[in-house]
């Protein structure tokens, strides 16, 4: 970044330090909140409107996240747009202990029953986990007993893959030949060539002024790369020879085979296997272009309108559940980043869940933790129900624990239950979803 700016150019810089849980990849929170410390001359425009939350919801983010504010932290004056409302909606927040997690499961369970029952679509709840192992063997099994369809969390599948991320990096060359990164990332995931080869070529470029697309096409002057980046290059440079004469408007069909050859060889036969298995159940008849846009969708709320699209086009029946199962959603607080509910569940609020015992010790990773339940609070829009247990079977063994940290923090007291949504709080919440 500082190099982009040194050179002059305009950049623009998008984010919420609020919602940076991604220290395992490096992110933090102050890159966006020291930028305007850094570089005091640009400008600086901060969103006040929440399209997302009712107004409960979002107050009861606000207070995790003001108790546990990370130094700089951006100030904000959030508000919800549904205040203005008509009739004005106020959300609802449930804060629930159980005596153990059999049966806050089974209430978590139940709870989705009813509510579908009442006529919310499946996909519409989310039911968000902050650690997986410990909190999804119980879910399951009451979801099971309450005959409840669900989604759990979703392994890496094709479009998480290496062979995922290359197909779309050569399919964005297609649609676009000027597309500089999807060249960069062709040429970093073929077998047997890293970083430190990918940064060689890009530094070889920058010293000898070259242009960097131009060596994936044209025998670059003596002298300049070394063999294994020219070897690199040379191979990249082959597949993206071959996707020339390929346009965004051909259908997947046409190059089937071909993606499937060039994949063998860049990478390995079993990508080859995932790949065709995932174009099987795309639509007949979709476009490289279409196949761009479903793979570069960075969650399901994004592909169901992409598919249902190409449906349309092809003139093929849309399911009256939509294209993508109608199934509660299970899965990582981390996962839920970028999606909305209708009603999202929190449970598993325990000291040794969240923040845990790998982030105790130290105060960073605690902030961070404040700021996945912000994150998993403000998934929701029409209800929020978080919960804890005092006893849970944790991994074969019988455990009792410690509220976390954070329900102190939530304006409310917890209140013990031994069931889930009651009919009166089903219907109120499906007055809400009504109105949103």
């Amino acid at each position: 970044m500082d190099r982009v700016v040194s050179e002059g150019a305009r950049v623009f810089i998008a984010g919420d330090d609020d919602q940076s849980i991604y220290s395992f990849r490096s992110a933090a929170p102050a890159g966006l909140a020291e930028f305007v410390i850094k570089y005091p001359n640009c400008g600086q425009h901060t969103l006040n409107g929440c399209f997302r939350c009712t107004p409960t919801i979002l107050a009861a983010g606000h207070a995790i996240i003001t108790s546990h504010p990370q130094p700089n932290r951006i100030p904000k004056a959030l508000a919800s747009l549904y205040l203005g409302a008509a009739p004005p909606l106020a959300g609802t927040v449930h804060l629930w202990r159980f005596s153990s997690g059999k049966a806050e499961a089974r209430a978590v369970a139940e709870s989705c029953r009813d509510l579908i029952a009442a006529g919310i679509n499946p996909r519409e709840i989310l039911v968000l986990l902050g650690n997986k192992g410990v909190l999804l063997p119980g879910l399951v099994a009451a979801f099971d007993n309450a005959g409840v369809e669900y989604e759990p969390p979703r392994a890496e599948g094709f479009l998480d893959s290496r062979a995922g991320r290359w197909v779309l990096a050569a399919i964005r060359i297609v649609c676009d030949p000027d597309d500089y990164v999807a060249h960069r990332v062709l040429l970093g995931l073929r077998s047997g060539v890293g970083v430190v080869t990918c940064t060689a070529v890009t530094d070889a470029v920058i010293a000898s002024n070259l242009n960097y697309k131009p060596v994936f096409y044209q025998t670059p002057p003596a002298g300049v790369f070394s063999a294994r980046g020219l070897k690199a290059l040379n191979a990249a440079g082959s597949i993206c020879s071959q996707l020339r004469g390929w346009q965004s408007s051909h259908t997947v069909d046409q190059h089937l085979a071909d993606i499937s050859s060039a994949l063998s060889l860049a990478l390995a036969p079993a990508d080859a296997q995932g790949w065709r298995a995932f174009a099987k159940a795309l639509p007949a008849g979709m476009t490289l272009g279409e196949l761009r846009d479903l793979l570069w969708a960075d969650t399901d709320e994004q592909q169901g309108p992409l598919l249902q699209a190409v449906l349309t086009r092809l003139g093929l029946p849309v399911p009256a559940t939509g294209v993508l199962p109608p199934r509660v959603r299970v899965m990582t607080m981390h996962g839920a980043k970028g999606l909305s509910g209708k009603i999202v569940f929190v449970p598993g609020l325990e000291e040794e869940i969240l923040p845990g015992a790998w982030r105790r010790p130290y105060p960073g990773l605690v902030l961070e933790a404040a700021r996945l339940l912000y994150v998993s609070i403000t998934r929701a829009r029409a209800a929020c129900i978080i919960s804890y247990t005092r006893t849970r079977v944790v991994h074969g063994a019988f455990s009792v624990l410690t509220p976390s940290r954070f329900t102190a923090d939530l304006g409310g007291a917890f209140l013990a239950r031994t069931s889930g949504l009651e009919p009166a709080e089903v219907g109120r919440i499906i007055s809400d979803v009504s109105h949103l």
